[in-house]
């Protein structure tokens, strides 16, 4: 049923999309103008996350994933605005608010009376988010809120907005931070200028300064001192629902390369027929493929596996999303770099998928730091499905990787933490991994030539990009 409604969902977007969303314009003008958001708001798009038990569509990550996808085609700037809504925003409130919170606040949420922001980030607290600075401390029935908040996506936007602040001695907690609500015409919370950035321009990034604020002590949520535990989960959606937008700037440049390719002829032949076009065509629909096949897996991947799997999907997505970018502007050639023909914007709206809910070079070292700590269950998949070539080689390379993991151990033991360099390179081996697992997975579910075509390429394009890390990289001896 979910399937059928999210379809029809996606099919009338794209018809709305079609006719009002001009991501040129939107870039130019730097917002989205307040109709395109009031228009998705009555077609239910900033509901899809939020329980129907609370007006909402009550959609699970992968189906909200799907539509973040197909917005993303259109407009990254409008997909970011809704994902973040969707994500980052609205889920620390579906996951650990009580029921008089969430009677307050997701009814109108979803509705897209209100939007939703979150915030962490802080001039000195990005990927460290133990140095969080942003206090709240408790005074009788009352929580006095200082701090500042940068980078805040949808800050000017947003009536809602979850934060992370200092709550030390809250409840009994001598150290902890927790999840804090609070509402746009809150006396104290002043809004700064919408950045100049790079990309994703549509969309609105200010500095929130929260000036002795004093709000009711009941918008604290959940469990006091557990905010970096509730703000892993919040960001595990937030990072999978970008993922997801990543999907959709792929599939833009993909689309226009192709067309570009088709149209484009030199030296007396279309661009396509010349073999090395070809092999970067196939390069960027065989990242695409896994790109969508890691998705689809975090998607439905049991709650305790969603820390980890959506890093991998997000650093991967992100990745791949500007490669794949990149690659259709060089096909583009000089016409590529001019503004009119959309391809330098999906490259500079990708850019920053690298960098925000946790820079790629940090979550990468995460994931190495999982592989030694609670890696990720792993089955082979010549057990699990069919033993055919894609099966077997996908096993060997978690084999290499799980040879390389054991080698490190054996040389460093406990010390092998402080190894960042080798750490990451792990990390990035693991990331290869669960995109080479997700793209088999998939194309066994799909069973299509194409899709099995799809994830052969994308194994010997993994196996290409880890055998440096395997091989050309050496462990010293003891």
């Amino acid at each position: 049923m979910d399937n059928e409604v999210v379809t029809s969902l996606i099919d009338s977007m794209d018809r709305y999309a079609s006719d009002h969303i001009d991501a040129l314009a939107i870039d130019a003008a730097k917002d989205i103008p307040r109709h395109i958001l009031t228009d998705l708001a009555e077609m239910g798009m900033f509901s899809l996350s939020i329980p129907e038990e609370w007006g909402g569509a009550g959609f699970g990550l992968g189906s909200v994933c799907e539509v973040v996808t197909a917005l993303a085609r259109h407009d990254r700037s409008v997909a970011t605005t809704v994902g973040l809504h969707l994500g980052l925003g609205t889920r620390g409130l579906i996951a650990f608010a009580n029921d008089a919170q969430k009677e307050r606040y997701l009814p109108v949420l979803a509705s897209g009376e209100k939007i939703a922001a979150f915030s962490a980030t802080e001039p000195n607290a990005g990927s460290d988010l133990a140095a969080i600075a942003t206090r709240a401390v408790r005074k009788g029935d009352r929580l006095k809120v200082d701090g500042t908040k940068v980078y805040v996506t949808n800050g000017s936007w947003a009536d809602v907005f979850t934060i992370v602040a200092d709550t030390f001695d809250e409840g009994g907690q001598r150290v902890g931070h927790s999840v804090v609500v609070l509402e746009g015409e809150d006396a104290g919370l002043g809004r700064g200028a919408e950045e100049g950035k790079l990309g994703l321009r549509g969309s609105s990034t200010i500095t929130v300064n929260l000036d002795e604020m004093d709000i009711p002590g009941d918008r604290l949520v959940g469990v006091p001192g557990k905010g970096l535990e509730y703000i892993h989960h919040i960001l595990a959606w937030g990072r999978t629902a970008m993922a997801a937008g990543c999907l959709g700037t792929a599939d833009a440049a993909i689309t226009k390369a192709v067309f570009q390719v088709h149209e484009r002829k030199q030296f007396g032949r279309e661009l396509a027929e010349f073999e090395v076009v070809q092999d970067q065509m196939s390069r960027m629909n065989a990242e695409r493929f896994a790109m969508g096949a890691l998705v689809h897996r975090v998607g439905a991947c049991p709650a305790e596996e969603l820390i980890a799997r959506s890093t991998a999907a997000k650093v991967f997505c992100s990745d791949g999303a500007w490669g794949i970018c990149d690659t259709s502007l060089q096909l583009h050639g000089g016409a590529g770099f001019i503004e009119e023909m959309g391809v330098a914007l999906l490259l500079r709206d990708a850019r920053i998928t690298r960098i925000f809910e946790g820079a790629n070079d940090v979550l990468t070292v995460h994931m190495g730091t999982m592989e030694f700590g609670v890696p990720l269950p792993r089955t082979a998949l010549v057990t699990a499905l069919s033993d055919n070539g894609l099966t077997r080689r996908a096993d060997a390379l978690a084999e290499r990787i799980a040879s390389r993991k054991t080698a490190l151990w054996e040389r460093y033991k406990m010390r092998v933490m402080r190894q960042q360099l080798h750490v990451h390179q792990l990390g990035q081996l693991a990331i290869l991994r669960e995109a080479t697992d997700a793209a088999v997975l998939r194309a066994a579910e799909l069973g299509t030539p194409e899709a099995l075509a799809s994830a052969e390429a994308w194994i010997t394009i993994a196996e290409r990009r880890a055998n440096p890390l395997l091989e050309l990289v050496p462990i010293p001896p003891k």
